[in-house]
């Protein structure tokens, strides 16, 4: 299931990459994967990549088997009528074996009879639970149902850190052996970008944009900080230190407080707001910043400074995800405005460019051997799944 729509931003790129995995793996195993979006755009993108998805979309009924799932008592009736959502239903006229959620998916709620594997991203509704789009109008309960269900009763459990298991381990009491670490890999579109001149030329001047500027690529939660950032900006300047700053991503509800915060601290002229762009345009984007800036309060892991390091751009960083980062970042402290522009500055000193991106690269390998060794991990969980499957007539 690839349920995260493109707007997502890294939510989609990166169970993308997985999926790309998957199906190099199951060709040379001898399986077959289906692949179900309810976005017909994602089909299409999906294409691309020589993959033929299935629409599946979520009715009424689907969404009714939900509610009354979050309601608790409505199992005892499930099981008693041996009831199935419409959701499960196709899916095992299908012939599915096993669902492979690549995020965490509310879906998992609607299989009693199917095996299920999940991914899971990140546990920040507990981390960082004071901001409301993990908080407000049940949205904490609900997660909280989620996480204990898909991180118990799931055959494996995909982790991007190993910080994360330990949280699961300790907040669900979910088995240790069923988790699987797989590291966040680069987006495809920007790893695999060919930095040609004149192409990349060609996409500043789409959005009026000279290089050398700072990029934070995030969608306007207010989880993801930009209000600290802008303040670095007016520090800086009162130090007489102008910097560009280039803002992309969708508005999740904090565009409007920004755009305001934008005009009290007066750096219209210095911010670029260009909103959501298509993915073959961020390595470009990333090349001609002279840093990545991601002052996000969620962690531990992100995917931007992956993308950043793959291209060569130097890292500012929140020193909280120093685990991801090591030291192929400047950090900083993501609630001190005056700590983020300190580390602004610390990027324009004498050789601190060169050795960023040198850092970059090594923790870029090492990343990718881990999701190595993670997939292969993953690999053998769905041998051993297969086989055990296999014992089990349906």
């Amino acid at each position: 299931m690839l349920e995260q729509a493109l707007e997502v931003g890294g939510g989609f790129q990166q169970p993308l990459n997985d999926l790309l995995w998957l199906r190099d793996w199951a060709t040379q195993s001898g399986n077959e994967i289906v692949v179900y979006s309810p976005y017909p755009k994602t089909l299409e993108i999906l294409k691309e990549f020589g993959i033929e998805g299935r629409l599946r979309k979520f009715g009424v009924l689907d969404h009714v088997f939900l509610f009354l799932k979050y309601c608790g008592p409505f199992d005892l009736v499930q099981i008693a009528l041996k009831l199935r959502s419409p959701f499960e239903r196709a899916l095992i006229r299908d012939g599915i074996d096993v669902v492979h959620f690549t995020s965490t998916s509310k879906r998992h709620l609607l299989l009693y009879e199917l095996p299920f594997i999940i991914t899971i991203f990140d546990g920040c509704h507990r981390d960082a639970l004071e901001f409301p789009e993990v908080r407000t109008f049940g949205e904490f309960e609900r997660r909280e149902i989620l996480f204990r269900l898909a991180s118990t009763k799931a055959a494996a459990v995909i982790v991007n850190a190993p910080e994360l298991i330990d949280d699961l381990c300790r907040r669900y009491a979910m088995e240790r052996d069923r988790a699987v670490c797989i590291p966040f890999s680069p987006s495809t579109y920007v790893s695999q970008s060919t930095p040609e001149a004149a192409a990349d030329a060609a996409v500043l001047a789409k959005y009026r944009l000279e290089p050398s500027y700072l990029f934070y690529p995030a969608q306007f939660w207010p989880h993801k900080n930009h209000m600290t950032l802008l303040a670095a900006l007016a520090n800086l300047r009162e130090r007489g230190i102008t910097e560009r700053l280039v803002l992309c991503g969708s508005d999740r509800g904090g565009r409007n407080k920004i755009n305001a915060a934008i005009r009290t601290y007066g750096l219209s002229d210095q911010i670029s707001i260009i909103g959501f762009v298509d993915s073959a345009e961020l390595g470009a984007l990333y090349r001609g910043a002279s840093a990545l800036v991601m002052p996000s309060y969620f962690g531990p892991t992100n995917l931007p400074p992956l993308e950043a390091w793959a291209v060569g751009t130097p890292v500012i960083y929140p020193e909280a995800f120093k685990t991801q980062a090591g030291d192929a970042a400047i950090l900083f402290d993501y609630d001190d405005p005056r700590s983020l522009a300190d580390a602004i500055v610390d990027l324009r000193t004498d050789g601190t460019r060169e050795r960023l991106r040198t850092a970059g690269q090594l923790r870029l390998a090492q990343f990718a051997q881990e999701t190595e060794a993670g997939r292969l991990q993953f690999a053998r969980h769905l041998v051993r799944l297969k086989h055990r499957l296999a014992l089990t007539t349906r």
